[in-house]
């Protein structure tokens, strides 16, 4: 057994050692080990953390001390220099937080300007438009210009009305993010009321969209919704809308004719080329009634942009976006696949004919539509798959299938011979006769 003296001599074999333990655990071996103390030191200030759970509320007390210490001792005699990935809290990049008020925003800038921060990794949540923090932006995207994708890169949170095409937000080189959770905020004012007078005043709800309406009678089956010429438009629901009526007293939802939320995500993700992580949720999305899902140009595009993004290892879809039946598929590098959400029959459709190459995991989460049937999504109804083209599967957990499509378990069982023995339980559970 190798002794401490050892481990201590050998530096990679220490810091290996160290991931396993938290900063707390650190520091005291730091305190109580002087073999280690450099490593330690040096191990501490590697991750800037300006949160945690329990700073949310610290008004940024921790930028307070940072910027008077750096004031006091110097940038020598502290270990900023040792600083690869800074983490800012979700208000950092308002002027109300202590990363502004106290300063520290301006000595991060400095090093990043001087090259004397060896910064590798970021993680951001820009959710703001402030003057104060277009210099702090400015500074890291011209540090991130200068390195290499392997070098440096970004993990970025934001509402995409953002991120926005536009002098203010070119701060951001979208091409050194490599995560990137975009929070869909439907309710937000103004991300989509040009669009909704636009969709009303021209023509009505159908003018941006294509004559493939996924409404079938309840004793259809899926297999008619390969034929989308043929499908029907209902009469029911459209009228009333143009007419002001709202049933239930549920709001008309116009997301999917927001062509200009869809430019935007659509401009940014054909910039993100080293993206490895993409997370689209939605947030704040109760109480709405929708029409019919028709495919849109924009829409069409936004799938393909998606679909060519070429280093995509992880796609998480959580909520709505844009309406419960638009299915996104994921590119074929894609190892990982999350979908979460009120999914309908036409989304199941999009789901089946999906081979999901590449992809050796795979999670769905079926959530029961709240509202009231044929109100909240009128698309929903349980119906047979009786079959999928995903083959490729080691894991797959599908919870909830049974209230839309009752043998998707069974299809998914019978088309992946690989998947684990875990999977192959949670999926045979809720099957009448399991394989």
């Amino acid at each position: 057994m190798a002794s401490l003296s050892t481990i201590g001599s050998i530096r990679e074999l220490s810091f290996e050692i160290l991931q396993y333990l938290s900063p707390p655990d650190i520091f005291s071996l730091l305190l109580t080990c002087k073999l280690f103390y450099p490593v330690c030191y040096q191990s501490l200030w590697s991750t800037l953390r300006l949160y945690s759970k329990s700073h949310i509320s610290d008004k940024g007390r921790i930028c307070y001390k940072l910027a008077r210490l750096i004031k006091t001792r110097g940038v020598d005699n502290t270990g900023v220099q040792h600083i690869r990935t800074i983490l800012l809290h979700r208000y950092s990049l308002t002027c109300t937080n202590g990363f502004v008020k106290s300063g520290f925003i301006h000595v991060l800038e400095e090093l990043l300007r001087s090259g004397r921060l060896g910064l590798k990794h970021l993680e951001l949540r820009y959710n703001s438009e402030k003057e104060e923090l277009f210099s702090f932006l400015g500074h890291l995207r011209e540090y991130s210009q200068r390195k290499q994708p392997d070098e440096f890169s970004m993990a970025i949170i934001a509402n995409p009305i953002f991120l926005e095409p536009g002098i203010r937000t070119q701060v951001l080189h979208i091409e050194k993010i490599t995560s990137l959770d975009l929070e869909m905020d439907w309710q937000y004012k103004g991300s989509d009321d040009d669009e909704r007078q636009h969709a009303y005043g021209a023509g009505g709800l159908g003018a941006w969209e294509d004559s493939d309406s996924d409404y079938t009678g309840p004793g259809d089956g899926l297999d008619d919704l390969d034929d989308e010429e043929g499908w029907p438009r209902p009469a029911s629901d459209q009228p009333g809308a143009l007419d002001g009526i709202r049933p239930s007293n549920l709001q008309m939802d116009t997301s999917q004719y927001n062509t200009r939320l869809a430019g935007i995500l659509t401009h940014l993700l054909s910039q993100a080329t080293n993206l490895r992580s993409l997370t689209i949720r939605s947030i704040r999305d109760n109480g709405r009634r929708y029409t019919d899902f028709r495919l849109s140009p924009p829409l069409k595009n936004l799938q393909t942009t998606i679909k060519n993004l070429p280093k995509l290892h992880t796609l998480t879809i959580q909520g709505k976006i844009f309406h419960p039946s638009f299915f996104i598929a994921p590119p074929d590098s894609a190892r990982v696949v999350n979908y979460d959400g009120v999914l309908p029959n036409k989304w199941v459709g999009g789901f089946r004919e999906c081979s999901f190459a590449n992809v050796t995991h795979l999670k769905v989460k079926f959530r029961e539509d709240v509202q009231e049937r044929g109100k909240g999504c009128r698309d929903f109804r349980k119906r047979p798959v009786t079959y999928v083209k995903v083959s490729g599967l080691l894991r797959c957990d599908i919870e909830g299938f049974d209230t839309v499509a009752p043998d998707l378990g069974l299809c998914i069982l019978r088309a992946n011979r690989r998947l684990d023995e875990l999977s192959k339980k949670n999926l045979s559970k809720d099957i009448e006769h399991p394989l």
